[in-house]
């Protein structure tokens, strides 16, 4: 009877999670978007290695999981550093990203939001004035229960994508991080990340696409962002 009542709670629980991800609306990107995988090559050290997406390559390092903190993230352990380059380019980008507030305001956020808690800086051959910042956020129930929620917006040159959490499909499995992010531009969802398939899926704007280059960046910012999950559930 017992083992019965357990089988039921699971399948039940199941059920739960898996509700979002029926009800929600496919993505009309992931018609149009390229579908990537991140492959692994020979880094710069043992400690920094290296990665192939697409046309895209570079080497990362300085990944660390966050300390769970009431309400907070602990601004020292949530660190990543990459660098990206592709043929075209005179020298790679570097991105250097860590808990702490930012520039801006995210204003586009119509809904309740919590502090900013992670925050990016370029450098190499990145535009100037390029920025990113990522923030909690707060849905409805039933996309709080998909995944927690994340907002995020990155400025890339005359480019500048809003990235917010969005069930792609696969079960909500994300160790207590959000699943899956889509990237907009204006009112169009240009392309994604889904954390919960295996391996990774990255979807890019098509070769040739002016927002190529940007949605690549933020594919990758979110891809080494080791979300904690929210603090305060």
């Amino acid at each position: 009877m017992k083992r019965l009542l357990k089988m039921v709670c699971a399948l039940t629980a199941l059920s739960l999670l898996a509700a979002p991800v029926a009800q929600a609306a496919p993505s009309p990107m992931l018609s149009t978007a390229e579908k990537l995988t991140l492959k692994g090559k020979k880094g710069e050290s043992l400690f920094r290695p290296g990665y192939v997406l697409g046309e895209y390559t570079g080497a990362s390092g300085g990944v660390a999981s966050s300390t769970r903190t009431p309400g907070i993230y602990s601004k020292d352990k949530l660190k990543a550093d990459f660098t990206v380059t592709r043929p075209g380019w005179a020298a790679p980008v570097t991105v250097t990203c860590s808990g702490g507030q930012s520039r801006l305001g995210l204003g586009w956020i119509t809904f309740k939001r919590d502090t900013l808690d992670y925050v990016c800086e370029f450098g190499g051959s990145a535009p100037q004035g390029a920025a990113f910042a990522l923030a909690m956020t707060k849905g409805g129930f039933l996309q709080e229960l998909a995944q927690p929620q994340r907002a995020a917006e990155l400025r890339y040159g005359a480019v500048t994508l809003r990235a917010q959490t969005k069930v792609l499909g696969g079960l909500p499995i994300g160790g207590g991080g959000a699943t899956s992010y889509v990237f907009i531009k204006g009112e169009q969802e240009i392309g994604g990340l889904q954390l919960n398939a295996f391996p990774p899926a990255f979807y890019l704007p098509p070769q040739g696409s002016a927002d190529r280059d940007a949605a690549a960046i933020l594919s990758l910012i979110l891809f080494y962002f080791r979300d904690p999950g929210r603090q305060d559930h």
